[in-house]
């Protein structure tokens, strides 16, 4: 019996879609702009960030971060600035997302804007073995996060939580955590996920101390 019209069109889909390129959703690139940082930012938080936002461009969303003007430190580097220097919680920068994305778990963040803070995954049973490095920058609705001090590991949790609504904080994953690689430049991990490289002056006892450089995967998932 031959297929039905129906069957066919189909069939005709699928062979479409295998010989389709990857979704526009792998894409990535990322530029400097002057762009100015939005009015949902507290006052206080607002005046520590850089004029100008990295933009990346995932596929077609739009992704909008404003680093800090300096990372403080709470103990001197031993050579190269590293994220063991930095407290747990310290403010980094704000997000903001023109569409929805998902988290490093794969789990669904709305668009709105976020601030971007600090913590190293637990090691513990349930969290050995997700990703292969233990930095991640915790994503928490601007309107919660009002303060720019250091909120603690249980503090950035918290408030990253709301991101959500659930008993798991929104996080992006910070791989490499350390690299020589130009601002700007996009990476591919050995796990094949995308991101892009940043940098962020770091200071120690109110002195410039140099910057750390690391990628932000924005394009890959690991398992939850």
């Amino acid at each position: 019996m031959s297929p039905t019209p129906f069957r066919l069109v189909v069939l005709s889909a699928c062979w479409l879609l295998a010989l389709s390129p990857p979704a526009r959703a792998q894409d990535l690139s990322a530029t400097k702009e002057a762009v100015a940082i939005p009015p949902e930012i507290a006052e206080p938080i607002k005046a520590l960030l850089q004029p100008d936002a990295v933009v990346a461009m995932r596929g077609e969303n739009r992704l909008e971060f404003w680093w800090v003007k300096s990372l403080p430190l709470e103990n001197a580097p031993s050579d190269k600035p590293a994220w063991s220097n930095v407290p747990d919680g310290a403010l980094v920068g704000v997000f903001r997302m023109a569409g929805a994305m998902p988290d490093v778990r794969g789990l669904p963040m709305k668009p709105g804007v976020y601030t971007l803070r600090f913590a190293l995954q637990p090691q513990d049973g349930d969290h050995m073995g997700v990703s292969p490095n233990r930095e991640f920058l915790l994503v928490s609705p601007a309107a919660a996060d009002q303060t720019p001090e250091p909120a603690g590991f249980k503090g950035a949790v918290a408030l990253a939580k709301q991101t959500l609504g659930k008993s798991h904080p929104a996080t992006l994953s910070v791989n490499p955590p350390a690299t020589d690689q130009p601002a700007g430049a996009v990476v591919t991990t050995d796990e094949g996920h995308k991101g892009i490289v940043s940098s962020v002056p770091v200071t120690f006892q109110e002195k410039p101390a140099g910057s750390l450089s690391f990628g932000l995967t924005l394009v890959g998932e690991y398992e939850h």
